[in-house]
């Protein structure tokens, strides 16, 4: 007669509550770090029937999951860093091409008030991730501006 085992049985018990992802089980990143997923096998193994052990094939499969796991992981993690980069790079971008302002006069809206004014930009700064413009001692947004001209 047949019996079912839980492979993952000793390593509930063994392992500390947080091993586990209380709405998804076991996490990518602890599985991914290798020490769980051996452990994980090792709990697999021990609770395996002598007389009929896991297939090479499966065990094959498992460690051939286990790499692209690591893998995915680590592509996530270099397109972050790619988004990062280009996030920054669109930042100074901006922040260069917002510097020819520098000297001009532009024409911008208030964005508290909703007046409209007029000023000569004096420096480009960066604040919250937005570029702002210094115009006659006001702090203005890029987004703000409606129009740029040569000062006179």
């Amino acid at each position: 007669m047949a019996t079912t085992v839980d492979p993952l049985q000793s390593y509930r018990s063994a392992s500390s509550p947080s091993a586990l992802d209380s709405t998804n089980g076991l996490s990518a990143e602890r599985l991914a770090s290798g020490v769980d997923f051996f452990r994980l096998l090792t709990a697999q193994m021990s609770a395996q029937d002598p007389l009929q052990p896991v297939d090479n094939t499966q065990f094959l499969t498992q460690l051939a999951q286990y790499t692209q796991l690591q893998t995915q992981l680590g592509t996530n993690t270099t397109l972050a860093q790619m988004a990062a980069l280009q996030q920054s790079l669109s930042a100074l971008t901006t922040m260069t091409q917002t510097a020819s302002m520098i000297g001009r006069v532009v024409d911008y809206v208030d964005p508290v008030s909703g007046a409209d004014h007029s000023g000569v930009v004096s420096g480009v700064s960066a604040d919250n991730g937005q570029v702002v413009l210094d115009v006659d001692g006001a702090k203005v947004p890029l987004n703000a501006v409606t129009a740029v001209r040569a000062e006179g």
